[in-house]
């Protein structure tokens, strides 16, 4: 249902234009509309964004995301502590929290700094892991240790080249060890080497590694010490150091977070707000020492919102409205108000344009027949059962604003899954039969199909021809010539065929086959009329919308059938685990496909073949001038 609109217009006094915009704030029920000529931003819109950008910028620094958790008292509690105008705004805020942002500043700084210091750290300590045992042993006065980036590839060319060129010098003795080495490998084709050599051989190591290719093993900056065991066990001292510190700034930035965070976010708040207000304030037009606002309201909240002006101005404010005429319905904002059986079904309109005032709100027309379509698809009682324990914990749940609604619709869903399961006797595919001799109150789709495919058929004319009719009504109230003409057309000559088939089948009297082809004649001409050619073409394809619907059937039939091959996996396995495991894996796996399956089919039914013969989108969504109240979302 769409709620009906009027214009209103609320003069004042041009002092009293921020109390009148407060006041309609705090409403919450006026769809402001501002005229259409550019608006130049004030200075205080200017100091208002930026003022608003910079605590936004503190609260993503300190990773503050919790908006789901700031209730209205809070926000409330930080309106009544800040009651400035935007110039004390702006001074309280550098006053009272430049300590923080400049402390919060340092602490991001260092956290970076030690974050990119870590990332070398840790490694670094794959070699310094792998090599301080035997760097340990061969730090000797004696003798000379490096170690050195090699490619892969050449390390031992390179290892029996140094060897040899160590054992041709001189001052080598015969029999002694010249070259003592340690290898890592490592990922991209490097290799760490650590070689320990006699200390008079130093210059000759150097030298004949560097013309190779080798590169000298470096500690990271910082933790570089006069050898490499000291260098080695820096780096490790300096890896937990490191940890411990960042650890301890993570634990102040957390303290910070949870103190700040909600004061910070309702200063958003509150910032927003203003500049909302101030934008209405800027929108409004000024005539003399006068000012006009103005907007949509739904007409039965006229009652509430005249009175509260009333009470609160007196005569300072004028009040006037009036209904929209025909060539402003394009211009008027919809505002949808459903009962709350049928309120969850709305979500399913916002893949959808916005439907135009004084168009068909499908809400209530789809919250009969999307569960209907979706259970029959299912019909399993078992399944229906774990469908609405399913429902139920969603439509309890505060983790996201769309769970409540998806949980209430998977009720009605697991209502129609249960009815259908009984009509079609299946609880968990063929396990209630088996354990409780139930038996269809129908037929069994899984042997009855073409029952089942004539029923699915018979959905399909029903409500396809709901569909044209609610366009031909919709094209009569717009009085929209061609519309109606055409969705009638097609509705008598969808009915004229219906009317045929049943003639052929049930061998009706011959008088019906004349009023049949009466009414094709009639339709036809219709259509002809009020959409030519593209009316008959219009007409075929409702035809091919009807068949359609054969998919309720096709899917409600391969899901039957892979519930009943799940539990034969019990008869082909026995009663072991395997078994059970393999019936359970397969009836769960149907379970999330019947869900899947059923909603996505049964929208595409109402998206595809249903709406499109009424549904008009392009209407503008009705937005009012409100505070946000319970639905504290981080800001896009």
């Amino acid at each position: 249902m769409i709620r009906e609109m009027v214009r209103l217009a609320v003069w004042g006094l041009t002092p009293q234009r921020p109390e009148v915009v407060e006041a309609l704030h705090d409403f919450g029920l006026l769809h402001v509309v501002s005229p259409p000529e550019a608006h130049t931003p004030s200075k205080e819109e200017e100091a208002l964004r930026f003022t608003r950008a910079k605590v936004l910028g503190m609260l993503e620094a300190m990773e503050w995301k919790d908006w789901g958790l700031l209730t209205d008292e809070i926000v409330d509690r930080a309106r009544d502590r800040v009651d400035l105008g935007i110039e004390g705004v702006v001074d309280e805020i550098d006053r009272s929290l430049d300590d923080f942002r400049n402390r919060l500043a340092v602490l991001l700084e260092e956290r970076r700094r030690l974050s990119f210091s870590l990332a070398e750290l840790k490694r670094a300590h794959q070699v310094v892991f792998h090599f301080i045992p035997f760097v340990s042993a061969e730090d000797r006065p004696d003798s000379h240790l490096s170690l050195w980036w090699v490619k892969s590839e050449s390390l031992q060319k390179t290892l029996f080249g140094l060897r040899n060129q160590l054992q041709k010098e001189e001052t080598a003795e015969e029999g002694k060890e010249v070259l003592r080495y340690h290898v890592l490998n490592t990922e991209k084709g490097q290799s760490v080497l650590a070689v320990s050599t006699p200390l008079e051989m130093e210059e000759k190591v150097r030298e004949f590694l560097r013309q190779r290719g080798a590169v000298l093993w470096k500690a990271p900056e910082g933790f570089q010490r006069e050898t490499e065991r000291d260098s080695l066990r820096a780096v490790e001292e300096g890896l937990k150091e490191t940890s411990a510190r960042l650890e301890e700034i993570a634990e102040e930035i957390r303290r910070a977070r949870e103190e700040w965070g909600p004061r910070l976010a309702s200063l958003y708040i509150l910032l927003d707000e203003r500049l909302e207000e101030t934008l209405v304030e800027s929108g409004s037009q000024t005539r003399g020492e006068t000012f006009l606002i103005e907007g949509w309201i739904p007409s039965d909240s006229l009652d509430t919102v005249i009175p509260l002006l009333k009470e609160r101005f007196g005569d300072n404010v004028l009040v006037q409205w009036r209904y929209p005429s025909s060539e402003e319905w394009h211009r008027v904002p919809t505002l949808l108000s459903n009962p709350a059986a049928t309120q969850p079904f709305e979500i399913l309109l916002r893949l959808m344009p916005h439907p135009q005032y004084k168009g068909i709100d499908p809400t209530s027309l789809v919250a009969v027949f999307f569960p209907f379509f979706a259970g029959c698809m299912i019909g399993d009682a078992g399944y229906g059962v774990l469908i609405a324990l399913l429902g139920h914990r969603l439509s309890k749940s505060t983790a996201h604003p769309l769970l409540p609604p998806v949980g209430k619709i998977l009720l009605w869903v697991s209502g129609w899954s249960v009815a259908w399961g009984i009509a079609f006797g299946e609880v968990f595919g063929d396990l209630g039969h088996r354990l409780f001799h139930i038996r269809p109150l129908w037929v069994e789709r899984s042997h009855a199909v073409l029952p089942v495919l004539i029923f699915t058929v018979a959905l399909g004319v029903a409500h396809i021809s709901i569909g044209l009719f609610m366009g031909f009504l919709d094209g009569l109230r717009k009085k929209h010539r061609h519309l109606w003409m055409e969705r009638l057309g097609s509705l008598i000559v969808l009915c004229s065929l219906v009317g045929l088939l049943l003639l052929v089948r049930l061998n009706l009297p011959r008088p019906f086959f004349s009023l049949n082809i009466i009414l094709l004649v009639i339709g036809t001409a219709l259509l002809l009329v009020g959409g030519k050619i593209g009316g008959i073409i219009e007409t075929f394809s409702a035809l091919g919308n009807v068949l359609s619907y054969v998919r309720i059937a096709a899917i409600g039939l391969s899901s039957a059938i892979l519930a009943i091959v799940a539990t034969r996996f019990v008869d082909v396995l026995g009663l072991s685990f395997l078994g059970v495991l393999m019936a359970l894996v397969i009836h769960l796996l149907n379970f999330v496909l019947a869900i899947g399956g059923s909603g996505l089919h049964s929208a595409r039914l109402h998206y595809v073949e249903f709406f499109s013969k009424f549904y008009q989108g392009g209407g503008k969504e009705f937005r009012p001038f409100t505070r946000r109240r319970l639905s504290w979302k981080k800001p896009s």
